[in-house]
C-alpha cells in the first residue's frame, strides 16, 4: 500500500497559498477536500494538490484537447500519483454509461437497439 502523506491544515495552507486557518478550512470545504480529525485536524496532501491544480488542468483540457495529457505531465511535475488521479477522473468523464433508458415501441426498434448495443 502506498504511503499517502497526511498534512496539517497549516501545511495545506502553504500548498494553496493561504495563511489564515479559517480561510484554509473554508477553501478545503469549498473544494470538497475532507478534513479528518485524529487529535488534530489533517488532510491528505495528494487531495489538496489535486483540488488546487484542478481549475488549471480543466482549462488546459478545454483549450488543448489533443495535448492536455502531455501538458498534465508537466503540470504534475513528476508526481505520477497526482497525474494518474487526474487521468482517472478526467478521462472517464464522458465514458460513463448513459442514464437514459430507451424503451422500444415496436419489434423493429427493439431489433435496432439489440444491434447497436452488441
Amino acid at each position: 500500500m502506498k504511503d499517502f502523506s497526511r498534512i496539517s491544515i497549516m501545511e495545506a495552507g502553504r500548498i494553496i497559498r493561504k495563511k489564515d486557518r479559517d480561510s484554509i478550512e473554508s477553501w478545503l470545504t469549498d473544494n470538497d477536500v475532507k478534513i479528518y480529525i485524529n487529535k488534530q485536524k489533517y488532510v491528505f496532501q495528494l487531495e489538496v494538490q489535486m483540488q488546487y491544480l484542478k481549475p488549471l488542468v480543466l482549462d488546459c483540457k478545454k483549450r488543448y484537447p489533443h495535448l492536455w495529457k502531455e501538458k498534465l505531465k508537466i503540470l504534475c511535475d513528476g508526481n505520477n500519483q497526482l497525474r494518474d488521479l487526474f487521468l482517472i477522473e478526467l478521462d472517464n468523464e464522458y465514458s460513463a454509461t448513459p442514464s437514459t433508458r430507451i424503451k422500444p415501441k415496436n419489434k423493429e426498434q427493439e431489433e435496432l437497439l439489440k444491434r447497436l448495443y452488441r
